[in-house]
């Protein structure tokens, strides 16, 4: 932690800086920022591993070079507001969680970053929440159901 601590070192500038260059990149790229940033915090006990996927992730999504390095950097500001203030990291990981479910693609993200013996339980927590947000939201009724039956049995 204290090697992390040394490394995002941003003074309130540089912090005010990089938000500025990455504030209009669009809802996607947000969104991406926001749940890395959750991914690296879940992983905490291996920081430095989780900071490094998040590194490669962000550069194979991201390929304009300069502009990958600033949106890690953001992504390390939001992980220090994070041990900062567990409150922020709660909201954040209520939106990641809400991301992921409104777009599955987001998954692959989890899977590259939670890929580890250690971080088994997490990624199982959140294939959980996905699967029951999933299974709420797209369960038929009884009666839609036999009607569904109907119109196949008719359309054949």
């Amino acid at each position: 932690m204290i090697n992390f601590k040394q490394k995002a070192q941003f003074s309130y500038i540089e912090k005010f800086l990089i938000k500025w260059q990455t504030r209009s990149l669009g809802t996607k790229i947000d969104t991406t920022i926001i749940i890395l940033s959750v991914l690296v915090y879940i992983g905490r006990p291996d920081l430095e591993g989780q900071l490094d996927r998040a590194k490669g992730i962000v550069k194979n999504i991201i390929k304009p070079q300069n502009l990958a390095l600033k949106i890690f950097d953001r992504i390390m500001i939001r992980v220090l507001e994070y041990t900062k203030d567990e409150k922020i990291y709660m909201q954040d990981r209520d939106k990641a969680l809400n991301a992921i479910v409104q777009d599955i693609q987001f998954y692959s993200i989890v899977l590259d970053m939670l890929d580890g013996k250690g971080c088994d339980t997490q990624r199982d927590i959140i294939r959980s929440v996905v699967q029951k947000t999933y299974d709420e939201e797209y369960c038929i009724s009884a009666e839609n159901k036999r009607i569904l039956e109907y119109q196949e049995q008719a359309f054949r």
